[in-house]
């Protein structure tokens, strides 16, 4: 009976200690969370902005420039390339001329000067190819000149094998009086008029 008493009364102070254990766990459970409202939060020091400060230049540099070639600049250091295939050879002007060339002109004329100035690029044949002018000066053999500076029977042709969109046309100055007429589109020249007697534009 005694040992009976003995598992009792342990049991019971095991309890007690438990409770007591339970009720020293709740005491400092309250203690932590009353103790929330005297912590403070630590937050990092804001960084002073005026320590950096980013330079911003108001207008671009005009110092330096990007350079981007023409088109001009493009097809003037091309060699030249030409066709026939816009050539006006219907016909004849007013002077009794026919605008179609023969085929001994286009064999021993036409035909080697154009492949002479195939070996050519623009801008040698723009700048470098001079003949003489009067008051000891030299101009540009080959040229590019105003439509309307040409008689007015060729302007009228022009428009009529429609041709009216450009405005300038480009003359080739060969032997004599010979003169080749056309299109001069960058690098390429499209032969319109082979000319004989210098008509077309008289001087």
């Amino acid at each position: 009976m005694t040992d009976k008493l003995s598992k009792a009364e342990k049991r019971r102070r095991r309890k007690e200690e438990k409770a007591q254990a339970q009720k020293a766990k709740s005491v400092k459970l309250s203690s932590n969370v009353e103790n929330l409202g005297t912590k403070t939060v630590k937050i990092a020091p804001i960084p002073d902005l005026n320590l950096k400060i980013v330079k911003v230049q108001e207008e671009p540099s005009r110092a330096k420039s990007v350079y981007i070639p023409s088109e001009e600049a493009f097809s003037i250091a091309c060699n030249l390339t030409w066709c026939t295939t816009r050539s006006d050879v219907e016909g004849e002007w007013s002077w009794q001329e026919q605008r179609r060339w023969t085929e001994e002109e286009w064999q021993t004329q036409i035909l080697p000067n154009f492949s002479l100035l195939e070996k050519s690029t623009w801008s040698e044949i723009l700048f470098e190819q001079k003949t003489p002018a009067r008051g000891n000066r030299s101009v540009p053999k080959h040229h590019s000149q105003e439509l309307t500076t040409l008689l007015q029977e060729a302007q009228d042709r022009w428009i009529e094998i429609g041709l009216e969109e450009y405005d300038t046309a480009f003359r080739f100055r060969f032997t004599g009086t010979i003169r080749a007429w056309g299109i001069r589109l960058q690098g390429h020249f499209y032969l319109i008029w082979w000319e004989r007697y210098h008509q077309i534009y008289p001087v």
